[in-house]
């Protein structure tokens, strides 16, 4: 992340004769929204604007005035301003959380249900203990669905017949 100084000498080697407002926020490093807001409490010159298009931009003179504003600390209105520094990038994006997956149990259940098994979750858990009586962590979702439905099958066919 480069520091203020680090953007300022940058932008002195290139800096462009306009620049629109989105930029000059970024040249001084703030959000577009909290530079407009600084701009109307005079901290920063207001955009001068394109007699043809109508839009807003910073010439050479402004983007000088803004970049002296943010080193110095003090706005064109005379009022000191303490600016925050920006939040260092990890680089790591932040992604939207997943909805948290339904337990096992509940799918097992449901594709039970699916295929005709009518059980409780109680059912589920004595049967998965009796199949598997190490655990099911290492055994993929569909083997254990498998072997589930084979067992209430077996369990019912018994039950019908005897």
């Amino acid at each position: 992340m480069q520091s203020f100084l680090q953007r300022e000498k940058a932008m002195s080697d290139s800096r462009k004769s306009i620049v629109s407002i989105t930029d000059m926020a970024k040249l001084v490093g703030l959000s577009r929204q909290r530079f407009g807001q600084l701009v109307r409490e005079g901290v920063f010159p207001p955009a001068d604007h394109d007699e043809r298009s109508g839009r807003p931009f910073y010439d050479s003179i402004k983007q000088q005035q803004c970049l002296l504003v943010r080193q110095t600390n003090t706005g064109i209105n005379g009022q000191p301003i303490l600016f925050y520094a920006k939040r260092m990038d990890t680089g790591a994006k932040r992604s939207k959380s997943k909805p948290p997956e339904p337990k096992t149990s509940t799918l097992i259940s449901e594709s039970l249900a699916q295929l005709g098994v009518i059980v409780t979750m109680r059912d589920i858990e004595a049967a998965t203990a009796s199949v598997f009586p190490g655990g099911t962590t290492s055994i993929a979702q569909e083997t254990v669905l498998k072997s589930l439905f084979l067992h209430f099958r077996r369990k019912n066919q018994t039950d019908t017949q005897g």
